[in-house]
C-alpha cells in the first residue's frame, strides 16, 4: 500500500513511493495552450502541487520523476529556469519586511542564473525590472505565483495595510505585464480580486478559473479517488462491513465512496456546472486516519 503524501514536491513522490494522482494530462494542455494563467481554489487544494509539478517539468524535465505518468513520452518541452515564489512565505503585517521576502528569492534567482550587472533595488517591481533588463535576449524563465493574494486577504479589514499591499503588489504585476522573457506564467490564489492587483494591471493573465475544460486539474474526482486510493477504499470498506478485505465487493467500494462524497464532494469550479471534485486535503486526511486509527 503506497504511502498518503503529506508534501507539495513533486520530487518527494519518487523517494518516498507516495500515491500521486496523475494530473500531468491538464498541465500538458495548459502549457500547450495557454502562456499566463490564474487559478483560484480554496487553501490546501492542491495549487502549491501544481505549480511545483509545472516547475519541476520546465525545469527538470520528466526523468525520473515523471516516469508512469500521462506526460512521460509526450513532454518535448526545452529545460527553462523557474522562478517560484510563494506569497505565503512573506510577511503579512510589515510591508517592508514583504518587500525584503520577495526581493532575496529573486535576487537568488538570478545569482543561480548567472545573471549579473543588474542594479540592485529594494522594491520588487524595479529590481525585476532591472534583472530583465539585463537578461540576455534569447533567454527566457517560468515564472509562478503561489497564494498571490494571501497579504490582501490577511488585511482585508485594514484598509491602509490593504492599500500598501495593494500598490507593491499591483506595481510588480504591472512591470512583468508583456514581458518577452517569460516563457509560461502561472498564478493561483484564494480570491479572485478582479479590480486589485493581477486583473487590472496584469490583464495579460487569463483567468481560468471556472474553465470547463481545467475544472478538475485541481482537486480529486471520483474515479481518481478510485484509481489511486483503492487500498484504502477497501480498508475503509471491510471496516464499515466488518468483512475481510478479500471479501469487498465493488458495490461496497462505490457506497463507501458515496458517503464520503456526503462530506467532501460538491467542490464546482465548472461554468457549466459539470464537473466536481473533491477535497484533497480531507480526502488524503480522511483515508490517512483509516490505517493511522484502524478503524
Amino acid at each position: 500500500m503506497k504511502i498518503i503524501a503529506q508534501s507539495e514536491n513533486i520530487e518527494d513522490f519518487l523517494d518516498s513511493d507516495f500515491i500521486y494522482v496523475d494530473k500531468t494530462e491538464y498541465i500538458y494542455n495548459l502549457v500547450k495552450n495557454y502562456k499566463r494563467v490564474f487559478f483560484s481554489r480554496p487553501r490546501r487544494f492542491g495549487k502549491s502541487l501544481t505549480l511545483n509539478t509545472i516547475g519541476t517539468l520546465f525545469e527538470k524535465g520528466v526523468d525520473p520523476y515523471f516516469k508512469g505518468t500521462w506526460i512521460y513520452d509526450k513532454w518535448n518541452q526545452e529545460k527553462y529556469p523557474v522562478l517560484h515564489l510563494s506569497f505565503l512565505e512573506y510577511s503579512a503585517t510589515d510591508l517592508n519586511a514583504f518587500k525584503k521576502s520577495l526581493c532575496q528569492p529573486i535576487r537568488d534567482f538570478a545569482r543561480l542564473n548567472n545573471i549579473t550587472d543588474y542594479t540592485d533595488d529594494n522594491e520588487p517591481s524595479n529590481l525585476i525590472r532591472n534583472i530583465f533588463t539585463v537578461m540576455q535576449d534569447q533567454m527566457r524563465i517560468v515564472l509562478l505565483i503561489d497564494e498571490y493574494d494571501r497579504q490582501l486577504t490577511a488585511n482585508i479589514n485594514n484598509k491602509e495595510l490593504y492599500g500598501k499591499f495593494r500598490f507593491c503588489i499591483r506595481d510588480f504585476y504591472g512591470v512583468i505585464k508583456g514581458k518577452k522573457q517569460i516563457k509560461f506564467m502561472a498564478v493561483t490564489g484564494v480570491t479572485r480580486l478582479k479590480d486589485e492587483s493581477i486583473f487590472s494591471v496584469g490583464s495579460d493573465i487569463l483567468d481560468l478559473s471556472y474553465d470547463h475544460f481545467f475544472s478538475q486539474m485541481i482537486g480529486f474526482t471520483r474515479d481518481e479517488i478510485r484509481k489511486f486510493y483503492i487500498d484504502y477504499l477497501k480498508l475503509g470498506a471491510s471496516y464499515e462491513k466488518g468483512v475481510d478485505i478479500d471479501s469487498v465487493t465493488d458495490v461496497d467500494i462505490e457506497q463507501f465512496l458515496d458517503r464520503i462524497a456526503e462530506h467532501y464532494d460538491s467542490y464546482c469550479f465548472d461554468r457549466k456546472y459539470h464537473n466536481k471534485v473533491f477535497s484533497t486535503y480531507s480526502v488524503n486526511n480522511f483515508l490517512h486516519s483509516i490505517v493511522s486509527d484502524g478503524k
